[in-house]
């Protein structure tokens, strides 16, 4: 059952060592977070950027399963690689470029994927906190079919007009 909104959201953290913090959002397990090795840390913490584009990796996939609970579209599996570009800008050191390579198996009411998947983007709530455009490319697979690459889905802004009314969803 979905909470009736507004839904409220709070981590904590703590320096543990230089620029070395602890993310905490009990109950879950803890995040060791740092700058990223290009700028000085070892491999082993979380960066910004890394749980940034994480963050997008689940949202979108949090969101996109909604919609197929909805439009009857059996997600069989779905596997991301999301990747980013940060270069400097007038603006300081941004994110230039997004890109979500989704390889997905699907059943049932397939045809309804790529309207499922355009919706997840729409109201996918990092995507729409982001300011730079994010690319998603999908490659679905049906059991037993090859897979097909569906064509460049757009890199839309994130703040694109919204739909007047807000689809109905159900938790899964």
């Amino acid at each position: 059952m979905l909470a009736p909104f507004p839904h409220h959201y709070s981590t904590s953290m703590c320096r543990s060592f230089a620029s070395r913090t602890r993310s905490n959002a009990p109950p879950r397990f803890v995040l060791h977070g740092g700058p990223s090795p290009e700028l000085g840390s070892d491999l082993a913490a979380w960066s910004p950027q890394h749980m940034l584009l994480s963050s997008l990796g689940l949202c979108l996939l949090n969101t996109f399963e909604a919609f197929a609970v909805r439009d009857r579209i059996e997600l069989l599996d779905w596997r991301a690689k999301v990747s980013g570009v940060v270069d400097d800008t007038p603006e300081g050191p941004s994110f230039t470029s997004i890109v979500v390579e989704l390889d997905v198996e699907i059943a049932g009411q397939v045809d309804r994927f790529e309207a499922a998947l355009d919706e997840a983007k729409r109201y996918c709530l990092v995507h729409n906190a982001l300011r730079v455009p994010v690319v998603v490319e999908a490659q679905i697979r049906t059991p037993g079919e090859p897979a097909v690459e569906l064509a460049d889905l757009g890199a839309q802004p994130p703040h694109d007009a919204r739909p007047a009314a807000r689809p109905q969803l159900r938790a899964v």
